[in-house]
């Protein structure tokens, strides 16, 4: 089993199954793939369903690959920080968890631009603040986390009945890293 496959089935018991609540941002989604999500998958993956009802496994461990994996070239960070960055990013999206990865890189002594695009200087930074201090990191990568969804409640109150939620997720990964 790929590295993807072993993070990929821990988030998908994060992610559970066909979601419809009028408070989440994300609307219908099924095993954490949003109908908008879906649209744009369909335009680089074949066969997928049309709605998000008919998603099944097989077909979101697709789109995880290619618009969130692949997309946040987590196959270039080291372990276990890929999979922090790989859960962030089905769960705030692509920009959510390039940015959140920055902002932390920025507290432990970088000097990255914020921009939430995971390129070579943001790539460079992670690999050599994982081999300077890697608990240093996870720790400012999990806190970073943490800050993204309280903000979120803070500018949006209809979404704190979501942070009890959030809070455990992020906690989960903190145990599995070793945090």
């Amino acid at each position: 089993m790929t590295r993807f496959h072993d993070v990929a089935k821990i988030v998908l018991k994060h992610e559970g199954g066909l979601v419809d609540d009028p408070d989440d941002k994300g609307g219908r989604t099924n095993l954490g793939v949003t109908s908008g999500t879906l649209a744009r998958a369909r335009a680089v993956i074949p066969g997928l369903p049309e709605r998000v009802d008919g998603l099944n496994v097989s077909q979101a461990l697709s789109i995880y690959q290619k618009l969130y994996w692949d997309a946040c070239r987590c196959d270039q960070i080291p372990e276990p920080v890929d999979f922090l960055v790989f859960d962030a990013a089905i769960n705030c999206g692509t920009g959510g968890a390039g940015k959140q990865l920055q902002r932390a890189l920025n507290r432990i002594g970088g000097e990255l631009k914020e921009d939430g695009s995971i390129g070579p200087l943001t790539l460079a930074a992670t690999n050599a603040a994982f081999d300077s201090d890697s608990w240093r990191l996870l720790h400012a990568v999990t806190m970073e986390r943490i800050r993204w969804h309280n903000d979120i409640v803070r500018r949006d109150k209809t979404q704190v009945k979501f942070l009890h939620g959030w809070m455990n997720r992020i906690l989960a990964n903190a145990d599995a890293v070793g945090l």
